[in-house]
């Protein structure tokens, strides 16, 4: 026997099989072809049952502490006053203002201070060297 680990990744799993037994669910409603609405009220309620499951599971991981993102809830499980808000990404400011390199060096060549400098760990120093034994300084 497998022995589950409630935690939050195992929580979040739960919460996208709900919203996956959700889907299926409503296009078991509404686009399945049936032969008759016994045989399509049979699957339904299979289907609630297995989600059912799932649900309870998710409610008792919520009751012992699990934490877990509101964003992660399937919808059918998030408060019906909720607005349901999209993720958006930060707004990244454009700035028009273009830097002109400096001509004599590359730019991985520039002078910098780092906490480096100095010791054998400054691979700037090594560029340098390096550059003017090949005569491109």
């Amino acid at each position: 026997m497998v022995a589950v680990i409630s935690d939050k990744y195992h929580l979040k799993s739960v919460h996208e099989e709900i919203g996956l037994f959700d889907r299926k669910l409503a296009h078991l409603m509404n686009f399945e072809k049936f032969e008759t609405e016994e045989e399509r009220d049979q699957a339904a309620r299979k289907m609630r049952l297995k989600r059912d499951t799932l649900v309870k599971t998710a409610l008792r991981l919520v009751a012992e502490g699990v934490e877990f993102k509101p964003a992660d809830l399937p919808r059918s499980m998030r408060p019906e006053g909720e607005p349901e808000t999209p993720v958006q990404a930060p707004a990244i400011e454009q700035s028009v203002e273009t830097v002109e390199p400096p001509i004599a060096s590359p730019s991985f060549i520039r002078e910098s201070r780092g906490p480096y400098a100095g010791t054998s760990l400054d691979w700037q120093a090594s560029v340098r060297q390096y550059m003017q034994k090949k005569g491109k300084a």
